[in-house]
Order: C-alpha cells, then sequence, then structure tokens
C-alpha cells in the first residue's frame, strides 16, 4: 500500500513537472508557437475540401472490404469456416473505418461553418454537398454491413434505419458477444479516462498564450461528465436496481 502511495506521488510529481517545463519553453517560444498555430490553422480552414475528399477514401476501402463480404457469403448454406472468418473480418473492418468517419465529416463541416461564418463562399457549397455524401455513404455502408451479417447470424434482428436499433441488436447478441462489448466498453471508459485529463491540461497551457472562451473547458468537462454518468449510472442500476426492486416487493 505504501509502495502505491509513493508511484503515485512521483506520477503527481513528474507530471507537474512536465507541464511546468512545457510552460516554460512555450514562454521562450511564444512567437514560433503562436505563428505555427496561426498558420495551421488557416491551412485548416483553406482546404476543407480536400479534408473531405481524404475522409471519403478510406470509405472506397469500406465498400470495397463489404463487397469481399458480400462475395464471401453468396452460398450462405454452404459456407466454409474459411470464409466465415474472413467475411466476419471484412464487415467489422469496414465498420470501423465508415463509424471513424463520422466525427472526421463534422469536424470538417464545422471547420467549413467557421471559415464561411462572415462571407458565404462558393466553396462552402462544395463542402456541404461533400458532408452529405459522406454522411449518406456512411450509413449505407453501415446498412450493407448489418444485412450481410444478419445473413451470416439469422438469429440477429433490427434495422439500422430505425431509432431502437442498437437495443434490438444488442439484445440479439448471445452471451460471447455481449461480453466482448462489455469489455471492449470498459476500455473505451479507461481511455478516455486518461484523455479528458490529458486535454484539460493542453487547454490549460493554451489559454496561456491565447485567450480562449470559457465554453472550451465547460463543453470539455460536460463531455467528461456525460462518459462517467453513461457508465456509473448503468452500472449501479444492473447492481441494485434487482435488489432494490425486490426490497419494494417485500
Amino acid at each position: 500500500m505504501k509502495n502505491v502511495k509513493i508511484k503515485f506521488m512521483l506520477m503527481l510529481v513528474f507530471w507537474a513537472c512536465v507541464g511546468a517545463a512545457t510552460s516554460v519553453l512555450l514562454m521562450f517560444n511564444m512567437d514560433a508557437f503562436t505563428g505555427g498555430v496561426g498558420v495551421l490553422a488557416d491551412i485548416l480552414l483553406e482546404n476543407t475540401t480536400i479534408l473531405f475528399i481524404i475522409g471519403i477514401i478510406p470509405l472506397f476501402i469500406a465498400s470495397f472490404l463489404i463487397q469481399k463480404a458480400k462475395g464471401k457469403v453468396k452460398n450462405v448454406q454452404n459456407l466454409s469456416d474459411e470464409d466465415f472468418e474472413s467475411a466476419n473480418k471484412f464487415l467489422s473492418i469496414a465498420l470501423s473505418i465508415s463509424s471513424v468517419m463520422i466525427p472526421w465529416g463534422f469536424v470538417c463541416f464545422g471547420l467549413a461553418v467557421v471559415h464561411n461564418v462572415y462571407a458565404l463562399k462558393a466553396s462552402f457549397l462544395w463542402d456541404f454537398l461533400l458532408f452529405v455524401i459522406l454522411v449518406v455513404w456512411i450509413y449505407v455502408i453501415q446498412y450493407q454491413a448489418v444485412e450481410i451479417t444478419k445473413r451470416i447470424f439469422p438469429e440477429k434482428r433490427g434495422n439500422i434505419l430505425e431509432t431502437k436499433f442498437q437495443k434490438e441488436w444488442y439484445s440479439s447478441c448471445d452471451e460471447a458477444e455481449k461480453q466482448i462489448i462489455g469489455e471492449a466498453c470498459y476500455r473505451s471508459y479507461k481511455t478516455m479516462n486518461t484523455v479528458y485529463p490529458i486535454l484539460f491540461a493542453v487547454l490549460i497551457c493554451i489559454c496561456t498564450i491565447f485567450e480562449l472562451s470559457p465554453f472550451y473547458f465547460v463543453m470539455a468537462g460536460l463531455l467528461w461528465v456525460i462518459q462517467l454518468l453513461s457508465y456509473y449510472v448503468p452500472s449501479y442500476k444492473l447492481e441494485h436496481g434487482k435488489k432494490l426492486t425486490e426490497k419494494q416487493d417485500i
């Protein structure tokens, strides 16, 4: 127990030193840093169309994988173990790519709006069109992936176009699949509990150089709270909900 406390204190001291060193470096290189940030911001805002196109390229890969999976499951009744594994892998990768491209698309669209907030430029219409194409394409990929998966696993239920899709899909998963989902969610929870403190440290360093709106901190804190509550509230209900119900019945 003593070693754990010492290790924890050393970690706090280490990260405090890292933060102090970063602040000192930024202070002595203020002009170079601010100039670099300004150049990067201009590059991003002036090239939103290129960013959209970069985001669309992975969707070609995802669509190709969908077609590969579809070819593997043409004859479901005589599906070999090798084809089953390949199709399942192709579908998983395609879904992962399409899911990651959703935030990419919204970030690009946000940059396009910022770039055109004071004067609407013709490029914004192209950006808006690319955003619509990207979003529609993503949902087409995910719809195809779900339908192919339902061919492989007839017990799967749910339509991706319906609001209750995730609930129905999860309820149709077997215990092994639910365990995998639970483990993945827990790892995501642990990862984000590391990411958010780093995000706040970065924001604090930035606000010593630039004038940041307090809403950056409010938004980051709100997202952190939502992430924590989305974990702890269901955990509490799952652990104590049944017991509370039994006590009320008595």
